[in-house]
């Protein structure tokens, strides 16, 4: 009889469970992202599950080659496992060296393996370093996969006299390492393409030449292949030598994350802008040098006008989103030599070298107008999207024969901050020096 009852209860025991999933499903983070980003985050791993597919027909099967996969796979886990004390760094494109595995798994097998090659290590780090949203990292290995399958396609493509499963001797050595060297290069390009996609469908202004072309993230990248390649070498003469490369693979994975890690605390984690003591650090830098140099400097300070409003209305969450949309604005009608910072609350600073009164009063109030015109879609207190505009008030201070200290001039740019703010704010005041104050441009005087 109780074996009948859990018969009978059965099919409602799976329909809960089934309901369970579903519900648990709906609240992925996957779904809070805005179109058309969310459909792109979802079709390229879809993408990579169907390339990953129309490869296994093509695919011969040998012992040999799932031991290599096997092996080179436990290895990338082992280096994960042993890193996992150091946290992968946040809201950015980092490196962790696991392009040095898939790419030695492009070169060494057939391409169905360096296709699938994310999906375990992607299971294992989701289950061992659970502290990235999941979304992102399958989107990322997805990537990982679409670029180093396609670099192994290039590369078995490729004829015996160039390439070939060995790297054999003499000159055909420069030309296998040389073919080796391009599909490392080829699977780094179709790695970052779709992540820069990415980056921009979520925010239009970030910046992207700082994470590919910047002094470290070049010589990153630069390691990274050089050590991709070296394995590769390793695995094509014997495999058995992979186990040579991985303490150093894994003493290098441990100091990059590290490196990243505390680049990443020079920054201010909602705003993705230089935090208060980095800025102040930078700035005392470029103050130095145009003292020395005789050269004109202003520091800015931005505050966001009625923001505690945006806070009681809205919610937390809602004042975050306009704090990002705010570091957007600035990052996007910046020069490429400003010094841009939140110093704090609802709080920006600014530097702006070789700029006197003048051009500090054109530069603040196009900041001014940007800002007035954005639109940032927040949500009320019924989940309905709902259009707020913004607006900031801007004090500025110029470097004068009576301001020569970081200090002063801070404290001069909130003293005219405190001036465009009791003006009837969403205006800017320029301080040229102690006891003068620069002319306006003619749309301040209508600002309001």
């Amino acid at each position: 009889m109780r074996a009948v009852r859990l018969i009978r209860g059965l099919p409602g025991a799976l329909t809960e469970s089934i309901g369970n999933g579903t519900a648990a499903a709906s609240r992925w983070p996957v779904w809070k992202l805005r179109e058309p980003l969310r459909s792109y985050v979802i079709a390229l791993p879809a993408l990579a599950i169907l390339a990953t597919c129309l490869t296994v027909p093509a695919t011969r099967w040998h012992a040999q080659q799932l031991a290599v996969f096997t092996a080179l796979i436990a290895c990338a886990a082992i280096a994960v496992e042993a890193t996992r004390s150091v946290h992968e760094p946040r809201g950015t494109v980092f490196r962790d060296l696991q392009s040095v595995w898939y790419l030695a798994i492009a070169i060494a097998l057939p391409p169905f393996f360096a296709f699938a090659a994310p999906i375990p290590l992607t299971a294992y780090k989701l289950v061992r370093v659970p502290r990235m949203a999941s979304h992102r990292r399958v989107f990322s290995n997805a990537t990982l996969s679409l670029a180093y399958g396609c670099a192994s396609l290039a590369f078995h493509a490729l004829p015996p006299p160039i390439a070939g499963p060995s790297p054999g001797a003499g000159a055909h050595v420069l030309t296998w390492t040389a073919a080796v060297i391009g599909c490392g290069l080829l699977g780094w390009l179709i790695n970052h393409v779709p992540l820069f996609g990415a980056i921009r469908l979520s925010d239009p202004h970030a910046r992207l030449r700082g994470m590919v072309a910047s002094r470290e993230s070049v010589t990153s990248d630069v390691v990274e292949l050089s050590l991709a390649v070296s394995l590769s070498l390793l695995v094509a003469i014997d495999p058995v030598l992979m186990t040579l490369a991985l303490p150093s693979l894994v003493l290098h994975r441990r100091h990059l994350l590290h490196t990243q890690l505390v680049n990443q605390t020079r920054v201010d984690a909602k705003t993705g802008l230089l935090n208060a003591v980095t800025w102040q650090r930078e700035a005392a830098v470029e103050l130095a040098r145009a003292i020395r140099t005789r050269t004109p400097l202003a520091v800015a300070m931005i505050d966001l006008d009625h923001f505690k409003r945006v806070n009681d209305t809205f919610g937390h969450l809602a004042g975050d989103l306009v704090l990002r949309e705010l570091a957007s604005g600035l990052r996007s009608t910046l020069r490429e030599y400003d010094i841009v910072g939140r110093f704090g609350g609802e709080e920006f600073t600014l530097l702006l070298p070789h700029t006197d009164s003048t051009e500090a009063a054109r530069i603040t109030d196009r900041i001014r107008e940007h800002v007035s015109q954005q639109v940032v879609m927040v949500d009320d207190s019924n989940h309905n999207a709902f259009p707020l505009r913004i607006t900031v008030s801007i004090g500025v201070a110029c470097l004068g024969d009576s301001r020569r200290d970081l200090n002063d001039l801070i404290a001069a740019a909130d003293n005219a901050l405190y001036q465009a703010k009791q003006a009837g704010r969403n205006r800017i005041r320029v301080l040229a020096d102690a006891n003068s104050t620069a002319p306006l441009p003619k749309s301040d005087a209508a600002a309001g």
